[in-house]
């Protein structure tokens, strides 16, 4: 008798578990992911994560470079961000790292506050505080769900901006590859006017490797397009051992040459961060924020596209945050998913993040024992790496595309570029997306509107007058088409349009609202339709409302402004715009029979217009 008790028990004790292991899953996406490997799949990510962290290490140390950091910062960035993101991220393919956008961004905000030669301690703790806010950025935008506002950096606006980073990440190489002291700066002209007067101090034998160095790398990309079997060579790493052994014997510190030099080896441990500087990188950590997560999240779901399955931004941010966050406490940079690094990692038969982990440990084995073998590396290698990764940034072809298809977007393209090499990079970008901005509000502050013509009887078929000139208006019936959502910002501008329009076509009968692309419509936007129903009614005309959707009917019926009566065919609302039109027909008709009958004009005067414009 006890026996279907004890088996509810068993059965709601499976049911606890099972929600348990579910909720595992999606705090930890790699807990779902890899019961379902296969050995063959394992072994696709060993091979991809080991074949990351040999593109991965010499790229780190040259992104740290780029940021004006030790190229130890670079590795320790490859190690724990990228474990952790392996735990959390959804994408199965994704590799996380210091990339070059990022690791521009860091160094032009911090070299206003420290100076990474005389304050080389001081500099490394804001980076690491610069990671630690980014990560507590994305994190809240995870938790709160803001992923939303990244969307308000439109494409034109990153494809600008990014263009004339790459220029300027370019352009800060000149100093490494031509063996000469420059300035630190981040404007075009700036660089321009501190390089020429110093040319004639070119270094010859550091000039000739990097020209080498740039040869090869440009060289091998072509090659690895065309050669199937050479896709996962890897050139970078390939390089780089090639320019350790040639320092070596052919001694270049003796030389002259700048190399790498003392790289420390071991992990570091945790430290404390320079809590008292927080407000002085709030902006810069705002905006790498942003751009991280629009370069991670771009690349992490093209390639979940085309591998069928899904990537979350909420959890994408949750992740990329929990990165930064954790590797600020060990001497990391600001990390993010990188497009040159996901491809290889996909391209290698990457099938989960075990494939991170696996670089993750790679790295490490590297910084706990191999670190010492960098120091005879030439800078001029580190330079001219930086410069190869980011010449297919430069996307020129974008402007002549939006100059056929979009003046509107090329101009705020042409304002991203040109701001971000003259103003500055957070300038550039701030200035821009502004705009972006500005120019939102502008649409739908000025909302599209057109009035609607029949263009076909059967089906009845309503376009354009403007853009249809065969489009015919209907005896004594106004159809207006809106698109976009009625609000506080548009109202005004819509009612005084309504208004113009029922001026304008002084023998209309009905107006009839086409709301098919009102996608929501407040207290401000309801009362302008009131004052529209007044203006109809002032010059005895109807007003039928076709094809608004639910919550919109709702708003104009908790504001008491036009109730249904009986059956929505015979209006105001109208669930089709056919419906409202074959009304506002019959209207539209009776009342011209009305005014055509000397008999029934009194009766007209005496309040019977007026009765008809109430039932609006």
């Amino acid at each position: 008798p006890q026996l279907p008790a004890q088996l509810d028990v068993v059965g709601s004790m499976a049911g606890k578990k099972g929600e348990s292991s579910s909720l595992l899953a999606q705090a930890f996406p790699v807990v779902g992911v890899i019961p379902t490997l296969s050995r063959e799949d394992i072994q696709s990510d060993v091979v991809a994560g080991l074949t990351v962290a040999v593109m991965v290490v010499p790229q780190g140390m040259a992104y740290a470079a780029l940021a004006a950091l030790r190229p130890e910062n670079g590795l320790y960035s490859c190690v724990l961000p990228i474990m952790v993101y392996g735990m959390l991220g959804t994408s199965r393919q994704l590799a996380v790292g210091p990339v070059a956008m990022v690791a521009l961004l860091t160094s032009a905000g911090l070299t206003k506050l420290a100076d990474p030669v005389t304050e080389t301690e001081k500099y490394t703790e804001l980076a690491s505080l610069l990671a630690f806010m980014v990560g507590v950025i994305q994190t809240a935008m995870g938790v709160f769900r803001l992923d939303f506002m990244v969307r308000f950096l439109s494409h034109p606006v990153l494809s600008g901006f990014t263009s004339a980073a790459a220029i300027v990440i370019g352009l800060s190489q000149l100093k490494d590859l031509f063996g000469i002291h420059l300035p630190r700066d981040k404007k075009l002209h700036k660089i321009a006017e501190s390089f020429f007067p110093e040319v004639d101090e070119t270094h010859g034998l550091t000039l000739t490797i990097a020209v080498l160095s740039m040869v090869f790398l440009f060289g091998a990309r072509k090659i690895k397009r065309k050669v199937k079997m050479l896709k996962r060579f890897p050139d970078a790493l390939f390089l780089v051992t090639a320019a350790i052994l040639a320092s070596e014997f052919g001694d270049f510190k003796a030389e002259g040459v700048k190399l790498v030099g003392e790289v420390p080896s071991g992990f570091p441990a945790p430290w404390n961060l320079p809590w008292e500087s927080v407000g002085d990188l709030a902006a810069t950590a705002a905006s790498i924020s942003f751009i991280a997560f629009l370069e991670s999240f771009a690349v992490a779901k093209t390639i979940a596209e085309k591998e069928h399955y899904q990537v979350d931004a909420r959890q994408e941010l949750l992740a990329l945050g929990l990165c930064n966050v954790v590797g600020a406490f060990f001497r990391c940079m600001p990390v993010t998913g990188g497009f040159s690094r996901s491809a290889v990692n996909y391209q290698a038969g990457a099938k989960s993040t075990l494939a991170s982990m696996v670089t993750a440990v790679s790295v490490l084995l590297v910084v706990l024992f191999l670190t010492p073998l960098f120091e005879a590396l030439p800078k001029a290698v580190l330079g001219s790496i930086i410069v190869v990764a980011v010449s297919t940034l430069v996307n020129f072809q974008e402007m002549k595309h939006l100059w056929k298809t979009d003046k509107r977007d090329l101009f705020l393209l042409l304002v991203a570029f040109t701001c971000t090499l003259f103003v500055g990079l957070l300038e550039g970008i701030l200035i821009a997306a502004g705009m972006s901005m500005v120019l939102v509000l502008q649409k739908a502050v000025v909302p599209h509107g057109a009035v609607l013509g029949q263009i076909r009887d059967d089906p009845p078929v309503f376009r354009n007058i403007d853009r249809f000139p065969d489009a015919k208006m209907l005896d004594g019936v106004l159809i207006y088409r809106l698109d976009a959502p009625l609000f506080f910002a548009n109202a005004d501008l819509w009612r005084d349009r309504m208004h113009q329009l029922v001026q304008e076509y002084e023998k209309t009968a009905v107006v009839v609202l086409h709301g098919g692309a009102v996608a929501h419509m407040d207290s401000t936007g309801a009362h302008a339709v009131e004052s529209f129903i007044k203006e109809c009614h002032r010059h005895k005309r109807l007003a039928y409302f076709a094809e608004f959707n639910g919550p919109c009917r709702d708003m104009l019926e908790r504001m008491e402004i036009s109730k249904p009566k009986g059956d929505e065919s015979e209006g105001p609302f109208f669930l089709t715009l056919h419906d409202a039109v074959e009304k506002a027909k019959q209207v539209a008709e009776s009342r011209s029979v009305i005014l055509n009958d000397p008999s029934s004009r009194d009766h007209l005067e005496e309040g019977h217009a007026v009765t008809a414009a109430d039932e609006c």
